[in-house]
């Protein structure tokens, strides 16, 4: 008698990458919506560079905070979606009003050697100012928030009210340098949905990767979705992400089981009241 050995089916799964590049991070209009991080400032005490895309969904006529670094002795960097706050040791002076409820690119550099804070909107350079001789960016007991305002000291969630960022965030990265005007425009021309943040990724201090990791405690109504690209990366449009399926098929294509990846990540409603008291620093 012929005995049959029935061997198991093997079954190839390819694993995909849930924390893809192209999403984006969703704000509820709120004050308890925000990240805080306590990193080790020391890499960025000469130089730095801070880069977001960002699309501004509150009132036109309210300044949300998109990143607020407080020391306990100073604020360091306070960048606003309208760009009415743009300061990194100083402001620099410029003229920019971005489009409400549009993507926009944003960069603020400095350096210790150059003295040099700049601004840079969709890659162009639209403000400068020289710093003090021999100021350094102060990393002494401080904390980032995305989203909000430290109140008093940076490691409370006391926040300013009326300065919430309402709005989506994408790629925002720290640089340990200040990026060149090439790299910069760079960046811009390559649009929300390339991944021309990975050449820079030996100088990132703080990824939009970790951002969006599972290790990145975020708090309230900041919510991931979807970036749709189309042809001109520029041309972006973010979309509500569907509850997930009750069960999933069998086999799928890579472009199926990515979006089935992204679809966990759930729906955000943002409020339909705002604050629209505008309290000036």
């Amino acid at each position: 008698m012929v005995t049959l050995r029935l061997l198991p089916l093997i079954v190839l799964v390819t694993t995909v990458f849930c924390h893809d590049p192209n999403i984006g991070l969703r704000f509820g209009d709120d004050l308890t919506s925000y990240i805080m991080l306590s990193p080790d400032m020391a890499p960025l005490e000469e130089s730095l560079s801070l880069c977001s895309w960002v699309k501004q969904l509150s009132p036109e006529s309210r300044t949300g905070c998109i990143l607020h670094y407080r020391t306990i002795n100073r604020d360091e960097i306070t960048l606003s979606d309208n760009l009415v706050w743009a300061y990194l040791l100083t402001m620099a002076p410029h003229n920019v009003t971005p489009v409400h409820s549009q993507w926009y690119h944003v960069c603020l550099t400095w350096s210790l050697s150059s003295r040099t804070k700049s601004l840079y909107y969709n890659g162009q350079k639209v403000g400068t100012r020289t710093t003090s001789s021999g100021r350094k960016f102060d990393i002494n007991k401080g904390a980032i928030v995305i989203g909000q305002h430290h109140h008093r000291s940076p490691f409370d969630t006391d926040f300013y009210s009326g300065k919430s960022f309402a709005g989506e965030l994408a790629k925002l990265n720290i640089f340990k340098r200040r990026l060149s005007d090439e790299e910069v425009a760079g960046m811009y021309s390559s649009g929300i949905c390339s991944s021309y943040e990975e050449s820079l990724a030996e100088d990132n201090f703080l990824s939009w990767t970790t951002l969006l990791g599972d290790e990145t405690e975020r708090h309230g109504n900041v919510v991931k979705f979807n970036l749709t690209c189309s042809a001109h990366t520029h041309e972006v449009t973010s979309t509500t992400i569907a509850p997930p399926p009750t069960s999933q098929p069998t086999s799928q294509s890579t472009t199926e089981a990515v979006e089935t990846c992204n679809t966990r990540w759930g729906i955000l409603q943002l409020s339909d009241y705002y604050n629209k008291v505008r309290i000036s620093c």
